[in-house]
């Protein structure tokens, strides 16, 4: 939570522009003056709680230190966001060793065999890479159940 957007006002403002803003705002949003409104009361305790933190000025002190801790953080995690970022503008994502470990488990190429549209082949099961059934596909199943073989 921003207390300064709450407020609307900027960072380098003095104690009386953070007193005007909050005594403006705290008048508009009052629960007295907005009865039967829970987004004015809940406005109306942000607020609140904003003068409470920025006109004091040790916790303002450390809510300033806070606040660009998670500035930096956020600054260093898109910069690293940008450099994962593949030639599609998406985040890169390498299965390439999931991939191959489910191919030990399992004994059987996921890809093998996949036609543009990410579908195996159909015949039977059978997969490209050492002919080996993929247990995972019920497609004889369906079929008898089916009856269409």
């Amino acid at each position: 939570m921003d207390y300064y957007k709450i407020l609307e006002v900027p960072k380098e403002a003095d104690e009386e522009q953070i007193k005007q803003a909050y005594r403006r705002k705290a008048k508009k949003y009052h629960p007295d003056l907005n009865p039967d409104n829970p987004e004015a009361e809940a406005k109306f305790k942000d607020i609140v709680e904003a003068y409470e933190v920025l006109s004091d000025a040790k916790r303002r002190q450390e809510y300033d230190i806070i606040q660009e801790k998670a500035a930096n953080r956020s600054r260093t995690a898109q910069q690293n966001s940008a450099k994962d970022r593949g030639g599609n503008g998406g985040p890169h994502m390498d299965f390439g060793a999931f991939t191959r470990d489910m191919e030990k488990y399992f004994g059987f190429s996921f890809t093998a065999g996949a036609s543009p549209q990410g579908q195996g082949t159909a015949q039977s099961g059978q997969n490209a890479m050492g002919g080996k059934k993929n247990p995972l596909d019920v497609t004889d199943m369906f079929e008898a159940f089916m009856k269409i073989k």
